[in-house]
């Protein structure tokens, strides 16, 4: 038989026509045919970039700011990081924690916290270890929710949880090879840590070395910063008294200002000035109107101020921040009390309202007794 004959036969059946063929569909599938294409992956991967490089910078920042401020990195005084852990041995649920893993060890905790935000930040912002960073930051930005904003009611005012929220959708979306550092050598063993192609645990090592490196040679630029330019301002005493006068001028930090000279010579009276009787705490003569007197609370414990306001009348406040338990300090000229460490703002003439957040409610008074006669100041029972 020829190959010719080899051939299968030709069907002779008509096609069907175009009514035929509209009725061999379903409705179904004529509705998904009409409506409109989904948007394309890379669209997703776009719309998300704002929300990646606002995390990723801002985490940068935050390390950066801790390394810069002088104070942080210190086991007390005010904004300092055992102050603050301190503060969260008294509300957060993870106070038991911190009471036993980072009370202890202070400074090395600020240290480690400072250098994991920079390199959170920088996988974000350069696409290495982009999923892990993503997802650590989630994990940094939880652990912050429940100690730091623990206390801020409601839970939205806080800014913790929608950084969680943020990080964690970034972990699930992945940054889909858009805006990724191709490193020459890393580029031979995977195109991105997306892919599937082969040696991913010897491409996941090469880049948290990279990125590693990256974050602590940015840390140290950072820490050197803080140590030739602001290393002695704002340092306080060997005995750990507060350092008022930052400015507290309304959605600025108050880190980085320069103590007030009126408040310095208010918090370091001669030794001759001192109360002569127990439980005096000044005089009005000594306590000049707009000035302000740190003190312990013998009662508490806690940090104290003591404040002569403008129109001459005399309060004093539990100095500790009610947001993350930092030390409040004394602004001269705008006459507000103003937290170091997250920028709450305190009205010392309204009872130490809060005038600006993060925290939740005002400061504690203490009571006192002023004698008219001899103008010694004492705290009341």
């Amino acid at each position: 038989m020829s190959r010719r004959d080899r051939r299968r036969p030709v069907s002779l059946r008509p096609m069907p026509g175009p009514d035929a063929q509209m009725r061999s569909v379903s409705p179904a599938r004529m509705r998904a045919a009409s409506a409109p294409a989904a948007p394309s992956s890379r669209n997703l991967f776009v719309a998300l970039l704002p929300l990646r490089f606002f995390v990723g910078a801002t985490f940068v920042y935050a390390g950066l700011d801790k390394l810069i401020d002088p104070r942080f990195l210190q086991a007390t005084g005010p904004g300092s990081i055992g102050e603050q852990l301190t503060g969260f041995t008294h509300a957060s649920p993870l106070a038991g924690l911190v009471t036993v893993f980072a009370l202890p060890f202070p400074v090395l905790i600020g240290f480690l916290m400072a250098l994991a935000e920079i390199a959170i930040g920088l996988g974000a912002l350069t696409g290495l270890l982009y999923r892990a960073s993503a997802a650590a930051g989630a994990a940094i930005s939880l652990l912050f929710f429940l100690t730091a904003s623990w206390t801020v009611h409601p839970y939205y005012y806080g800014p913790d949880l929608p950084y969680a929220a943020g990080w964690l959708t970034l972990a699930l979306a992945g940054h889909g090879g858009l805006a990724v550092l191709r490193v020459p050598f890393l580029a031979m063993l995977a195109p991105d840590d997306d892919s599937a192609e082969a040696s991913p645990g010897r491409r996941a090592v090469l880049q948290g070395g990279i990125l590693a490196a990256a974050a602590v040679v940015v840390a140290g630029a950072g820490g050197m910063w803080g140590a030739l330019f602001r290393g002695s301002d704002l340092r306080g005493s060997d005995t750990g008294a507060a350092v008022p006068g930052a400015s507290l001028t309304p959605g600025v930090g108050t880190t980085g200002a320069s103590p007030s000279p009126a408040i310095a010579a208010a918090s370091t009276a001669p030794a001759s000035a001192a109360p002569p009787a127990a439980g005096q705490l000044a005089t009005l003569t000594s306590l000049k109107p707009r000035t302000a007197l740190p003190f312990v609370d013998p009662t508490s414990g806690d940090p104290a101020i003591l404040i002569r306001l403008a129109n001459g009348s005399v309060v004093a406040f539990d100095a500790v921040c009610t947001h993350a338990g930092c030390t409040v300090e004394y602004d001269p000229p705008s006459g507000l009390l103003g937290c170091p460490c997250h920028g709450a703002v305190f009205d010392p003439t309204h009872n130490a309202d809060v005038l600006q957040g993060p925290a939740p409610v005002p400061l504690a008074a203490l009571p006192i007794v002023v004698n008219k006669a001899t103008g010694a100041i004492t705290l009341g029972g």
